[in-house]
C-alpha cells in the first residue's frame, strides 16, 4: 500500500465519495427548499439510478478511447467543473422552475459521470497491486469506502443544519477539486491492460464486449447471477423500508432508524477490517467462507424480518452488513484475478448496468409489496432470495472457485 500511485487513487477516491454525499445531502435539501416537497426528493435516486444506467452502457466505449486512469480523471474533473457551474448559475437565477430544473440536470450529469469512474477504479486496482495483495487490497478500500459514507451522512446532516446546503455544496466542490488533482497524479502502464487489440474497434464490440465475457467465463457467469440476486435481496434495506419498518414493527421513534442504518455501515466497516487483518486464510478458504457468509445474510435477513426488538435490530443489521461485506469482497477478487485488467472495466460496466436497472426497479416492487402485504413481508421475501443465492454458491462452487484451485496448484 505504500504504491505512491495508488495512495492518491484511494485518497482521491475518498475524498470523491465523501463529497459524493456530501452533494447528495445538500442537493436534497437545495431541492427540498425550492419544492417543499417528498415527491421531488424521491425522484433523486430515481434520477440517479438511470443515469448511471445508460453511463454504463457506454462506458465500454469512453474506457476504451480513453484509458482507465484518464477516464477517472476526466470524470472527476468534469464532475467539478459541473458543481462549480451549478454553485455560479443557483446564485443568480431567481426562477423557482429554472432552478429545479437545474439541480435536476447537474444530478443526472453527475450521476452518468459516476457510470464511468466505478468501473475503471476497479480496473486499475489490479495494475497497481500484485495479486496476492489483491483481498487485502480489496477489504481496504471498502474499509475506505463505508468509512466515507458512515462520515459523510452523519457530518452531512449536521453541516445542513449550521451552514446551510449552498456551502456545504461549495465544500464539496473544494473536496472534488482535491480529488481531481489526486487522480491526475496517478501513474500506470496500462499496456498490460491493453494486451494486442486493435484500436478503434467498432462501438457495438465494444458495449457487447463485458457481457460476452460474463457469458463465456462460467465463475463470473455465477457471480452475474448471484450479484443479481443479492442486489434484489438487498433492496429492503433502503432507508425508506427501514424507516417504516422502525414505524410500524418496532413501534420506536425515527432516532433508531439511523442507529439501524449506522449499525449496518458498522457490519460493512468490520467486514472490511476482518478481510485486511485474515486476507490469507479467507483467499485460501474463499468458497467456505462465501458460502457461509451468504447462508448468514440469509438468517439474519429472515430474523431481522420476523424480530420486534430493537436493541436487537441493531445488532441484527450489524451482522447483516458483515455478512454480505465478507462475500462481496471475496466475489471481487475472483473478477480481478481471473479477468484481464481491461476486460474487467467492461464487466463491471456491464453489471454496473444491471445492477442500476434491478434496484430501481426492486426498490418500486419492494415499497409496494411493503405498502399491500406489510413490511414484515419484504424481508422474509429478501430472504428467500438470499437462499436461493445461497443454494447456488453450493451447487457451482466448483465452477466458481476454479481459479482459486488453478491458483493453489
Amino acid at each position: 500500500m505504500r504504491n505512491k500511485s495508488f495512495y492518491c487513487l484511494w485518497l482521491g477516491q475518498s475524498l470523491a465519495n465523501l463529497g459524493d454525499v456530501f452533494y447528495l445531502v445538500g442537493l436534497m435539501a437545495f431541492l427540498y427548499r425550492l419544492t417543499d416537497s417528498a415527491v421531488a426528493i424521491a425522484l433523486v435516486p430515481f434520477l440517479s439510478t438511470g443515469s448511471r444506467f445508460v453511463s454504463a452502457l457506454i462506458a465500454p466505449i469512453v474506457l476504451e478511447r480513453m484509458g482507465l486512469k484518464r477516464c477517472l480523471a476526466v470524470s472527476q474533473t468534469i464532475k467539478t467543473l459541473f458543481l462549480l457551474t451549478f454553485l455560479m448559475t443557483s446564485i443568480a437565477l431567481t426562477n423557482r422552475i429554472g432552478s429545479i430544473v437545474l439541480t435536476f440536470l447537474i444530478l443526472v450529469l453527475i450521476s452518468f459521470l459516476d457510470g464511468w469512474a466505478l468501473p475503471a477504479r476497479g480496473a486499475l486496482v489490479p495494475l497497481l497491486i500484485p495479486e496476492k495483495k489483491l483481498l487485502s487490497v480489496n477489504s481496504f478500500l471498502s474499509m475506505l469506502d463505508q468509512c466515507m459514507a458512515m462520515l459523510g451522512w452523519a457530518l452531512g446532516g449536521l453541516l445542513i443544519v449550521y451552514i446551510g446546503s449552498y456551502k456545504l455544496l461549495a465544500l464539496t466542490f473544494v473536496l472534488y477539486t482535491i480529488s481531481s488533482m489526486g487522480m491526475t497524479l496517478i501513474k500506470v502502464n496500462e499496456a498490460r491492460a491493453e494486451g494486442n487489440e486493435k484500436a478503434n474497434r467498432p462501438k457495438w464490440t465494444l458495449m457487447k464486449e463485458g457481457w460476452v465475457t460474463v457469458w463465456r467465463h462460467p465463475s463470473l457467469r455465477i457471480i452475474f447471477i448471484i450479484d443479481s440476486l443479492s442486489t434484489l435481496a438487498d433492496v429492503v434495506w433502503i432507508a425508506a423500508i427501514i424507516y417504516i419498518f422502525v414505524d410500524k414493527v418496532l413501534h420506536v421513534d425515527a432516532s433508531w432508524w439511523g442507529s439501524i442504518n449506522f449499525s449496518f455501515f458498522a457490519g460493512l466497516l468490520l467486514a472490511s477490517i476482518c478481510g485486511m487483518r485474515w486476507n490469507r486464510h479467507i483467499k485460501h478458504q474463499a468458497a467456505y467462507y462465501a458460502q457461509f457468509s451468504s447462508l448468514l445474510a440469509c438468517i439474519f435477513t429472515f430474523l431481522f424480518g420476523i424480530n420486534s426488538i430493537p436493541a436487537m435490530a441493531l445488532v441484527l443489521s450489524l451482522f447483516y452488513g458483515l455478512a454480505v461485506q465478507l462475500k462481496a469482497t471475496i466475489f471481487l477478487t475472483i473478477e480481478q484475478t481471473c479477468v484481464p485488467p481491461k476486460q474487467l472495466a467492461n464487466v463491471f460496466s456491464a453489471a454496473d448496468a444491471v445492477q442500476s436497472v434491478l434496484f430501481a426497479l426492486g426498490s418500486l416492487l419492494m415499497g409496494m409489496l411493503a405498502d399491500w402485504l406489510g413490511v414484515r413481508t419484504v424481508f422474509i421475501l429478501s430472504a428467500l432470495l438470499l437462499m436461493l443465492e445461497c443454494a447456488i454458491i453450493f451447487m457451482q462452487r466448483k465452477q466458481l472457485f476454479m481459479h482459486e484451485k488453478r491458483q493453489k496448484a
